[in-house]
């Protein structure tokens, strides 16, 4: 098997360093990086966490918003401060486990005021809202759907007739029982937005430009039998470290620029990249900022790492593939041989009946030959032998003339005989 390890070293490196130079990392709209959610386990930084009955769970590497204990949960985690660059990408790791005939549904949410007015609602709970939302369900009975849905805040989705019928993309997804992570990615750019899974793509549109300023947020409902939903890891990152709208809540505007800097970590290989020149800036500012890029990139390297395990892996099941092409070929090809051996052995059947068929032919035109000369041999000495013991022609005359002179004395005896007897007189 031909080795990739090289190319996609290679790839991974030129990978990387792209994608230093476009991505940042959105500290403040994150959580679980370096699969620490919690620094105390009972609350997330920068976010807030709303449940019913009960509020979702923070353990060290996950967040369970609904457990697979009690039926009829809902949690949600919504992030503090809004978005505020047009350009962006959001990648969220979850996982949703539960009984064969389990339901609910999760919901990841881009929308103004969303904790106000989203809430812990789901997609079928929820009244007018204004953004986007990312549905994960078992659609119609399926294994799995991942559907988008918009709204500008005019739709009252809890009292729509067909909530369905809204949705502006879909793909089928079995989200369910995987035992591993599933990864969503929504990107929004400049020419498009587009939403993948597990480093598919699901459905794009270059229609879709979502405004700045709303708050992501995930929600999740589970039903009577109720299935766990868990978050791993919710990362934002943006193509610019300089926001592109101001921050409509004046109290998020009073951050230092320290603090700005240490929100907005860029992705670069250069460590040196980055830091402020002014000579008021503090050791402790300037390690934290240090701390924060060296997380983003291990992040980064870590996602590459897994997207070129997933690469060696699609090249290894091709050659698999490959391999057992070349097994079905080299069976062909065996099987051609043992057509050739078969066609070789009718031929020499062919050969032997022929022969066989000849010989039989000869053998019959002797056995014809000698029966016509035994006949003929036959015949000579039959018309020999009747010639001889046949009578000549003056013994065929003396036995007409002597049959009819007996005839004529015994008429002649019969006429005397009836002249000299008695006559009789009536």
């Amino acid at each position: 098997m031909v080795s990739l390890r090289a190319p996609l070293s290679a790839f991974a490196s030129a990978a990387l360093w792209a994608y230093a130079q476009a991505a940042y990392l959105n500290g403040e709209l994150s959580f679980g990086l370096n699969d620490k959610i919690s620094p105390n386990l009972r609350d997330v930084p920068n976010f807030h966490l709303i449940g019913n009955p009960d509020p979702p769970e923070i353990l060290s590497n996950k967040i369970v918003l609904t457990t697979p204990v009690f039926g009829n949960q809902r949690g949600a985690v919504w992030a503090d401060k809004p978005l505020l660059h047009s350009w962006w990408t959001a990648d969220i790791d979850f996982r949703a486990t539960g009984p064969e005939r389990g339901g609910g549904n999760l919901q990841i949410w881009y929308a103004a005021r969303g904790r106000e007015e989203v809430g812990s609602s789901s997609i079928y709970t929820v009244g007018k809202f204004d953004g986007l939302a990312l549905v994960i369900d078992q659609h119609s009975g399926s294994a799995g759907f991942i559907r988008g849905f918009l709204n500008d805040g005019s739709t009252d989705y809890k009292s729509h007739h067909n909530i369905d019928s809204l949705a502006f993309g879909h793909c089928e997804y079995a989200y369910r029982n995987l035992g591993r992570p599933s990864r969503i990615s929504i990107q929004q750019s400049n020419e498009k937005f587009r939403v993948e899974v597990d480093g598919q793509l699901c459905f794009e549109s270059p229609k879709i430009r979502l405004p700045t300023g709303y708050n992501f947020g995930i929600t999740a409902a589970s039903a009577e039998n109720p299935d766990s939903f868990e978050v791993f890891k919710f990362i934002v990152t943006t193509e610019s470290p300089t926001p592109d709208a101001e921050d409509p809540n004046p109290s998020n505007q009073q951050e230092s620029a320290a603090a700005r800097a240490q929100r907005q970590a860029p992705i670069s290989p250069n460590a040196n990249q980055g830091f402020s020149s002014d000579p008021a800036s503090s050791s402790e500012a300037q390690f934290a900022h240090l701390h924060n890029r060296l997380q983003a990139m291990m992040q980064q390297v870590s996602a590459l790492n897994r997207d070129i395990t997933q690469s060696q892996s699609t090249a290894a099941a091709r050659a698999s593939t490959l391999e057992a092409q070349m097994s079905r070929l080299e069976r062909s090809a065996e099987k051609l041989d043992s057509l050739a051996a078969i066609d070789r052995k009718l031929n020499e059947i062919q050969a032997d009946v022929r022969q066989t068929k000849a010989e039989l032919h000869r053998a019959f035109e002797q056995q014809v030959s000698g029966l016509k000369t035994v006949v003929r041999d036959t015949h000579h000495s039959m018309v020999g032998s009747l010639a001889e013991s046949a009578p000549g022609i003056m013994g065929y005359f003396l036995v007409a003339i002597g049959s009819q002179a007996l005839t004529v004395v015994a008429f002649l005896l019969y006429k005397r005989r009836k002249a000299n007897g008695p006559k009789k007189y009536l």
